[in-house]
């Protein structure tokens, strides 16, 4: 694709995070064709890119490396003139002249969709579904691809609660993600996490198990168990390395208000706004929530549905600039009053039993109620700002069920639950050294400050269980920009509790966390 000598007409190097980005506009030497445009990622490992190159203009390449130097400085690097030291790596080819192939590894970094390809379609290419960017096979490229990503962690945790100290190695955790993808039509992927109990019991759990088919630019139809697209931090921030701190906030972990995945289907895709802003949305129908033994619900993936209803949710956001972005999340559907306990069958609900005695709370007039369903709703809003050494972001999230009757197998009668509302939310953040100094170890130290709240009205003991208000102080050094080691000092006071119970706990947690 190069002539063996070439000359660099320019060069700039854009850092963020401890990691670089080179664009050159380089000159053969045979002048034949007469500039292209090299990108360079050293630190993961891969191909340097011939993004363009032109047959008759400097200024063409000049103007498509300016191009992406804005949208890299857009996104929050750091752009100068300089270069990166040699490598080896041979170039990526491209298959036009004059025109930007679809580099998606590039737009990424700078927070922008793929690049569109040049309009005259050659025989080879195949259309989507419903229009939009063709597929073009590159030469040498196979129509299939596999890949393995994932991530792991192991902490460490010293708790003081009531007194007493204790010191526990917490249960390592390992979760591949596999993907597979056919052209640029359907992408396979699901994710597993493997870890082991304070019993020594392995676990397998799914995460999500999804196909992802692209029938547009701005259109992708997911089927099957996704992670729920309501909120930010389950989709988009949950494994640990993402993750600033060493465990979700309080009431957006599993338990908590902000569902955590779903078994449907699903649309979503992003658009344009203009010039810049960018629109995104995710419409969701799934089985929905089910009614926890305790009375609260349960925002997790079932295979099956307990009742007729099916559960409506999505999300959509808006992003002024690439760093800013403002979301609304929703999410209504219906939980059964008659649910099956693990391990057995449905409960008869013609028949529901009442063996309470004389002086149960229940009252005479119950005998003839019935279990019934209840209405679930959900509303949230999510702010993000991550540019440069920043990250400062928030959500809320607030959940009510209709009040119900309800009975379980084995259960003691109809009981009836009066309303149950859950809220949710957490500020948070974030800013690396990076932004203050250039020495090669303190620019990898990231303090992080988080405060959030998990409040529970309707139900005295899920309250007394789960409602807590925490602050979390923490220090990240980044080993690598996938690999983190952190230190959290965690303050938490349980706010539902008795007069004569502990309320607080003060926890010290150690973590490693690792992105591949």
């Amino acid at each position: 694709m190069m002539t063996t000598t070439a000359a660099a007409q320019s060069s700039h190097v854009c850092s963020a995070w401890n990691v670089d980005r080179s664009i050159e506009v380089i000159a053969p030497a045979s002048g034949i064709p007469v500039c292209e445009v090299h990108y360079r990622k050293p630190d993961e490992n891969v191909p340097d890119q011939m993004l363009w190159r032109s047959s008759n203009s400097m200024a063409f390449c000049a103007d498509k490396a300016q191009s992406l130097i804005d949208k890299l400085t857009n996104a929050g690097f750091d752009c100068r003139e300089g270069a990166l030291a040699a490598t080896t790596a041979t170039l990526q080819p491209v298959t036009a002249i004059d025109t930007p192939t679809q580099v998606a590894m590039a737009n990424q970094d700078a927070g922008q969709a793929p690049a569109a390809q040049n309009q005259s379609a050659p025989d080879d290419r195949q259309p989507m579904p419903m229009g939009g960017v063709p597929y073009q096979r590159i030469p040498g490229w196979a129509d299939t691809s596999w890949h393995l990503a994932g991530y792991a962690d192991a902490t460490f945790i010293v708790s003081d609660f009531d007194g007493e100290t204790t010191a526990d190695f917490s249960a390592a955790r390992f979760n591949p993600a596999f993907h597979f993808q056919y052209k640029d039509l359907i992408l396979i992927e699901a994710e597993a996490e493997i870890s082991v109990d304070g019993d020594g019991e392995t676990e397998f759990e799914l995460e999500y198990a999804q196909a992802d088919i692209f029938l547009h630019d701005s259109a992708t139809l997911v089927l099957g168990q996704f992670l729920s697209p309501v909120g930010q931090f389950q989709e988009r921030l949950h494994p640990t390395w993402i993750n600033r701190l060493a465990d979700p906030p309080p009431g957006f972990g599993h338990d908590g208000v902000q569902p955590a995945s779903d078994t449907g289907a699903m649309l979503r895709g992003g658009f344009l706004i203009g010039d810049e802003m960018i629109a995104t949305y995710s419409v969701a129908i799934g089985n929905g929530p089910r009614l926890s033994h305790e009375g609260g619900v349960e925002f997790e993936a079932k295979g099956a549905d307990d009742n007729s209803n099916k559960a409506v949710s999505g999300r959509i956001g808006f992003l002024p600039l690439p760093y800013l972005e403002f979301g609304g999340s929703f999410l209504v559907g219906d939980v059964s009053g008659s649910a099956e306990s693990e391990g057995g069958d449905d409960h008869d609900d013609e028949a529901p039993v009442d063996d309470h005695d004389d002086d149960a709370p229940l009252l005479d007039d119950l005998d003839d109620l019935m279990p019934t369903s209840a209405n679930v709703t959900l509303w949230g809003a999510d702010a993000a700002y991550t540019r440069g050494p920043w990250d400062i972001r928030g959500e809320y999230l607030n959940a009510k069920r209709d009040p119900m009757n309800t009975a379980f197998e084995g259960s003691t009668g109809v009981t009836a639950l009066p309303e149950l509302e859950l809220e949710a939310w957490y500020a948070q953040i974030a800013y690396s050294l990076s932004g203050l100094t250039d020495h090669k170890v303190l620019q990898r130290f990231e303090p992080v400050v988080r405060y959030g709240e998990f409040r529970i009205t309707g139900l005295d003991e899920l309250a007394e269980e789960a409602a807590e208000e925490r602050l979390d102080i923490g220090l990240n050094y980044w080993i690598a920009p996938s690999i983190v080691a952190r230190g959290v000092a965690q303050l938490r006071d349980f706010t539902a509790r008795h007069d004569d119970e502990p309320d607080s706990e003060t926890r010290f947690l150690l973590q490693l966390a690792y992105g591949f």
